[in-house]
């Protein structure tokens, strides 16, 4: 909707080399040499150290979307100033210029940022993640939407780190999945059938504080429980290209999930460039009209 509201121009800013994106393309998956600067990366983790304090309540389940803390289901206590998006510092992070610039690399200058979350394992608690497609969810067509998961902690094969298979993106198909009984304390209980893959053509994405990775929407992935002393902790930011239509009249509604997601009423965010298939809505899921476009309208 709303094609005609320019955002922030991209700035061409090459962050990936040729041979990054290539990796990319051939793997599904790619870990840049870019990292997230120091003060940032010390940010975050009083960020995370916060939120996982002061939700006692949410306990090995993802944190989801404490940009938008009124609309999320889990009703989270996100730290102060949380409901206002030029004070929200989750949303402000996902719109940190180099990120977006990575990802116009990736997908374009136009883009929309749909969701975060908090992947958190505690140590010697932290629940398993099934192997799994994250496209069998996303209501979004034609389907492309890049993750960018940030590593708060170290993350490790000793504490849980994901797992994911190269080159599993490429046939472009959710595949078949369920959702586990939740019997193994699991983190995630979305699982592909076991038919599908084989688990040993994962390969660890190992990653230090600040590091990150940037994954295709229909890589296959998953993770161990965390048995280590050590917590394990990344930050999630999920986009798409705006040339993409967000449809929430076919957004699903899994039980299995909805103590802590709601896909239908889902806000959306033009952080960049602007709305290509003018079949976005930026009013749902907001208080106000065209909530979605306020960092955009925003004075620069």
């Amino acid at each position: 909707m709303h094609a005609w509201m320019l955002a922030a121009p991209g700035r061409g800013r090459r962050i990936l080399g040729d041979d990054e994106i290539a990796v990319y393309e051939r793997d599904g998956l790619l870990v840049p040499r870019y990292r997230l600067p120091p003060a940032d990366l010390a940010k975050l983790q009083r960020m995370c150290e916060r939120l996982v304090a002061d939700n006692p309540h949410a306990v090995n389940v993802p944190f989801t979307n404490m940009h938008v803390p009124s609309y999320a289901v889990q009703k989270l206590n996100c730290g102060p100033r949380s409901d206002n998006p030029f004070t929200n510092e989750w949303l402000q992070m996902a719109a940190h210029p180099d990120i977006l610039d990575l990802l116009e690399q990736l997908i374009g200058p136009d883009i929309v940022m749909w969701a975060t979350a908090l992947f958190h394992k505690e140590a010697r608690t932290g629940g398993k993640t099934h192997y799994h497609r994250d496209a069998i969810y996303y209501p979004i067509r034609p389907l492309v939407a890049p993750n960018v998961w940030i590593a708060v902690t170290e993350s490790t094969l000793a504490n849980s780190c994901v797992c994911h298979i190269p080159g599993s993106h490429k046939a472009r198909v959710s595949g078949k999945h369920g959702f586990s009984d939740g019997s193994e304390g699991e983190l995630v209980n979305n699982k592909i059938d076991d038919s599908e893959f084989d688990v040993n053509d994962a390969v660890p994405v190992e990653l230090e504080p600040g590091q990150m990775y940037v994954s295709d929407v229909f890589s296959l992935h998953g993770g161990g429980p965390n048995t280590s002393d050590r917590p394990r902790t990344g930050y999630s930011i999920r986009y798409f290209p705006s040339a993409r239509g967000y449809e929430h009249a076919i957004a699903p509604g899994h039980a299995a999930t909805s103590n802590y997601n709601d896909f239908k009423s889902r806000p959306l965010f033009l952080m960049r460039g602007v709305d290509r298939s003018g079949r976005n809505d930026f009013s749902i899921g907001h208080p106000v009209r065209d909530g979605g476009l306020a960092l955009v309208r925003s004075p620069r």
